[in-house]
């Protein structure tokens, strides 16, 4: 009973707290009565469905997504070495520490403005995306792994399997769940840093540019609907990832 009652709440108060959002916001924009300032509802739901009928939002979407996937595989492919290496290798953590803490420390709206300098507005949003997603991805990694019940790798070494064979068949079906998990949270991470990189760099055909435009011109309606998109698409990938991460835990 209590477990039905569990996976009701689950599902009721999440909606609850969305439309209750949706009634704070129709309220304001109701009383502030400017929509230049906060603008309705409504309005931001036509721009929103609007978006999706032009062609310049679909491509700047996929040139945004492009960029991020990039940054987002650099950070991963490369942290999931490392924290191998941390794992695997008596003190290499103490030598990785303190590039990733310096790496969290980074001011990124200055290393935007330093990058401009020394690239250009395509590959700057990149690389200080990659610079903020790197250490988180590492992170929970190295905690995966350093998280392994070091027994069942032991004894499918005792059993004749080599180090690659433990990697491949023990080790990593056992974090599995966090590898989803870290990838679905990465990407999501990484879209909404670019999307804030480009508007930065004014980066020709993107999100971030698109919003730029739109402040410009004084489309707020138009912003919000822009913005919308962006949380629901790191929302939808978490979701599908987390999901995914769920299903891995019984290949344990």
């Amino acid at each position: 009973m209590k477990n039905k009652i569990g996976k009701v709440l689950n599902l009721i108060l999440p909606v609850i707290v969305i439309v209750s959002i949706f009634i704070v916001w129709a309220s304001a924009s109701n009383n502030i009565d400017n929509q230049y300032i906060l603008p309705s509802v409504k309005a931001t739901a036509e721009e929103f469905f609007a978006l999706f009928k032009s062609g310049e939002f679909c491509l700047s979407f996929l040139k945004t997504l492009g960029r991020a996937l990039t940054a987002f595989v650099l950070s991963f492919v490369i942290s999931f070495a490392l924290s191998i290496l941390s794992a695997k290798i008596k003190h290499v953590h103490s030598a990785i520490l303190p590039v990733i803490s310096v790496m969290r420390a980074l001011p990124t709206i200055a290393v935007v403005l330093l990058l401009l300098l020394w690239t250009n507005s395509f590959v700057a949003p990149v690389i200080v995306t990659l610079l903020v997603v790197l250490p988180t991805c590492y992170t929970n990694l190295e905690n995966a792994f350093w998280s392994l019940d070091k027994t069942i790798a032991e004894a499918g070494r005792v059993d004749g399997a080599n180090e690659m064979q433990v990697f491949l068949k023990v080790e990593l079906p056992m974090i599995a769940n966090n590898l989803l998990s870290t990838i679905g949270s990465g990407i999501s991470l990484s879209f909404k840093l670019m999307v804030a990189a480009e508007v930065l760099s004014q980066t020709a055909t993107s999100i971030g540019y698109m919003l730029n435009t739109s402040k410009v011109y004084f489309e707020t309606a138009k912003m919000m609907a822009l913005v919308l998109s962006a949380v629901i698409f790191g929302v939808l990938i978490e979701w599908l990832f987390n999901k995914l991460a769920k299903k891995a835990s019984s290949w344990k």
